[in-house]
């Protein structure tokens, strides 16, 4: 599991709990065997990914921005649209009815 300058290691902690646990982690290559290692665990006491820094959750927050705001000019223009469909159809349908009634004053029918 080595990527970049990092490599899979086994690797020893204490929980707050005063149990002792092992598992792998990803840790700095050349470090010797027994060297102090910082590693992040869930509520549970298991290996957890480290939280992420602050430019990953800015560029997290400015994505989710964005594609909020997508979805909400999507869901605006979809409404827009769909209302403007329904009214042209209701328009017409009372602009055809006029002219028959109009037709019919005239003495011919409307076409």
């Amino acid at each position: 599991m080595a990527t970049g300058d990092r490599a899979g290691a086994t690797v020893r902690w204490t929980a707050p709990d005063g149990t002792r646990h092992s598992g792998r982690a990803s840790v700095d290559q050349g470090l010797k065997a027994g060297s102090r290692v910082t590693v992040w665990i869930d509520q549970r006491g298991h290996l957890a990914a480290a939280p992420p820094t602050a430019a990953q959750a800015e560029v997290d927050a400015a994505f989710m921005g964005a594609a909020s705001s997508v979805a909400v000019v999507a869901a605006a223009a979809a409404g827009y649209y769909g209302a403007r469909v329904v009214l042209d159809r209701r328009r017409r349908g009372t602009w055809e009815t006029e002219w028959q009634e109009i037709g019919s004053l005239w003495g011919r029918a409307a076409s």
